[in-house]
């Protein structure tokens, strides 16, 4: 991948480009809604439908029109690359469970990125709620145009954690509820949404504290980090010397209670 050096309105137009996919993407996704989905398995509790790849392949040429030379990585179809731009990293519905059964936690998240794992540009956008959440590096971090901020509680026993089970890996289920123990006795309460995507964001503004979760895939994360970040959060591996992008393990926080987190998250796959 070329590392081509981009100026601020380079940024913003894919910015504001990334938005309009997103846009677009949300008013095909809420017309198919209701109709013949086509569901099909990927693997254990592993869905997809024929909107998840209209959704994609919107988003994709959508892009492509506006930068030829740009790469692309996509949960549905893959690597497109050998070019020389930037990637776009794509999950054209995370949560496509909650959609298929018509819960509103679901959204189109879109990510873009000149050195590999190090997004500077993210959207996530829920079309059901009209929540469009969107950071550029250096800009900090909007929802729907209006600055957000990680919340300031520093005591774990006043936080808010999302939690999801590794439902696609249940060798990691002993773990995960070891886990779920420790943070649930020792905070305030636990929340499930269903997309991480939306549980970074929902950090990223104040409403959630903590998250964590085993197994992502970068595109699952990808436009959720930088958002977090620039709204002034932190994300890490569960330990030390474990690759995030590799392991998919993820804790992210408001930065304040991070170490907290991770210790609890030490504690317990030191033991196990």
């Amino acid at each position: 991948m070329g590392r081509e050096v981009l100026s601020d309105n380079n940024l913003l137009f894919r910015l504001d480009s990334a938005i309009a996919a997103a846009r677009g993407a949300g008013v095909l996704i809420l017309d198919r809604e209701g109709t013949g989905l086509g569901i099909e398995s990927k693997g254990l509790n592993d869905i997809v439908t024929e909107v998840d790849g209209e959704s994609e392949r919107y988003i994709v040429d959508y892009l492509s029109s506006r930068f030829p030379d740009d790469n692309f990585l996509g949960e549905e179809n893959g690597e497109i690359s050998g070019r020389s731009g930037g990637r776009w990293i794509i999950d054209p519905i995370d949560g496509t469970e909650n959609f298929s059964r018509g819960i509103p936690n679901y959204t189109i998240s879109i990510g873009y990125e000149v050195l590999p794992g190090k997004p500077v540009i993210g959207v996530v956008y829920n079309p059901k709620q009209d929540e469009m959440f969107h950071a550029v590096k250096g800009g900090g971090a909007f929802l729907n145009y209006r600055p957000v901020k990680v919340s300031e509680i520093a005591d774990p026993a006043d936080s808010l954690t999302i939690v999801a089970p590794p439902f696609r890996s249940h060798d990691k289920a002993g773990i995960y509820f070891k886990l779920l123990e420790s943070v649930f006795l020792k905070t305030r309460d636990v929340r499930r949404f269903g997309s991480a995507a939306q549980d970074l964001c929902y950090i990223a503004c104040g409403r959630m504290d903590a998250f964590f979760e085993l197994g992502l895939k970068y595109y699952d994360i990808a436009a959720g980090l930088i958002i977090l970040s620039e709204a002034g959060g932190c994300y890490s591996s569960f330990t030390e010397g474990e690759d995030l992008l590799e392991s998919g393990n993820i804790v992210a926080t408001n930065g304040l209670l991070h170490q907290w987190y991770k210790k609890q998250i030490n504690d317990i796959i030191v033991k196990n």
